[in-house]
């Protein structure tokens, strides 16, 4: 514990988390490609190609988008001067996650069960619900849902707790969980379910606190790139070339040592390189939401019948130009879909509107909520990003 001697016991001053809106919205994609590629990284992997390669490097490269995403809903969900009391704070998480986990797990139990696998008897939706992963991106919901059930009780840490607490909690959280992982993972003992999926996954949720406010200099951001090269080229390879069967799965998972490094290194670079611009993404980022809720009902059908890709330029296709289709559409719908009033509930609308008045378009991105949410993504905290402690101006 004496390194934890060392962090001061206050926390730094207040930054913008405008930076988390276009971050969102780049992980987003991140996330559709790990989709469009997993198929791809499993399936051929065979004499280990340059495209199997080309395949397994990107997605070795994306791996840091989910664990960003859970650290951004916490440093917004744990922030004490975003805080409403535990009743008003989980009723409005009721809205926002809880009647889109239903209604979507019933929609990808369907997709799966008459599309994917119509004559797969071996397979029980009962059974894939009680995992807490029903579908290939549902998991996500669940353990949001988790995280937000325990969110009044982490919130005492960052309302009572020194800058040491908080350090030590987070990380005692993230080596449980990567511990859990590598035991359940190597030595296939125990296994995560709907009730438990969530909790390795608090350690990201607590540190996305934690580091929230930390803004690298120019040398700590070349530290961070070095870093996040090394954590992906690390997974990569451990991939490939790791003993056993091939791929070797555990160093794709999200709590293996080198996403987690990656993940941080990603974390603390998105803010230092998106604290302003990237206007286009900030509108962009309303939507994100949907685009998870809806790009496999895109995804899996384009793919069936293109097929999966067996050269350099296919697997380019699939890892680049599709995601960002996928994306492009998916927001496209969402955006038509939040305009009826019954629809807006299953993309988490359905509760109180964001009281947050729509921006300026004269304001600078970094200094704003993102544009109209007419879509406030509850891929988040308790309030979207964008806006500042009281009484401070906004980080340039």
């Amino acid at each position: 514990m004496a390194p934890l001697d060392r962090i001061p016991t206050e926390n730094p001053p207040p930054t913008s988390t405008a930076w988390m809106n276009p971050a969102r919205a780049f992980a987003i994609i991140a996330v559709v490609a790990i989709h469009s590629l997993g198929t791809v990284v499993e399936e051929n992997f065979g004499g280990m190609g340059p495209d199997w390669w080309l395949a397994n490097a990107i997605d070795s490269a994306c791996r840091w988008s989910v664990p960003v995403f859970i650290m951004i809903s916490g440093a917004l969900a744990l922030d004490p001067d975003r805080g409403s009391k535990p009743r008003k704070f989980l009723s409005k998480r009721v809205w926002r996650i809880g009647i889109p986990l239903v209604f979507w797990t019933i929609v990808y139990v369907l997709f799966r069960r008459f599309y994917l696998q119509p004559d797969d008897e071996s397979w029980n939706p009962g059974i894939a619900i009680l995992t807490g992963s029903p579908f290939v991106q549902l998991y996500f919901l669940y353990v949001l849902a988790g995280l937000t059930l325990l969110t009044p009780f982490f919130r005492l840490l960052s309302v009572h707790g020194s800058r040491r607490l908080q350090w030590g909690t987070g990380l005692i959280f993230l080596g449980i969980g990567m511990a859990d992982q590598w035991v359940s993972m190597i030595f296939d003992v125990g296994e995560a379910n709907i009730a438990t999926r969530f909790l390795p996954m608090a350690g990201f949720y607590i540190l996305g606190w934690v580091l929230r406010d930390i803004v690298l200099s120019v040398r700590g951001a070349l530290v961070a790139w070095a870093t996040l090269a090394v954590a992906i080229a690390g997974t990569a390879v451990w991939a490939g070339l790791g003993p056993g069967e091939k791929p070797w799965m555990f160093p794709y998972e999200y709590l293996a040592p080198g996403v987690v490094i990656a993940s941080m290194a990603a974390y603390l670079l998105l803010h230092f390189h998106m604290r302003e611009g990237f206007g286009l993404l900030h509108r962009f980022y309303p939507y994100s939401f949907g685009v998870f809720l809806l790009h496999p009902l895109l995804l899996y059908p384009v793919r069936n019948a293109m097929g999966l890709p067996d050269t350099v330029p296919g697997v380019l296709l699939h890892a680049v130009i599709m995601p960002i289709a996928y994306a492009i559409v998916c927001a496209a719908i969402t955006w038509a879909a939040v305009k009826i009033p019954g629809v807006r509930t299953v993309f988490g609308e359905g509760g109180p509107r964001n009281p947050h008045s729509r921006p300026s378009t004269s304001t600078p991105p970094t200094e704003i909520a993102p544009p109209d949410p007419t879509l406030s993504s509850p891929i988040d905290g308790d309030l979207d990003a964008g806006h500042t402690a009281p009484g401070r101006e906004p980080t340039p």
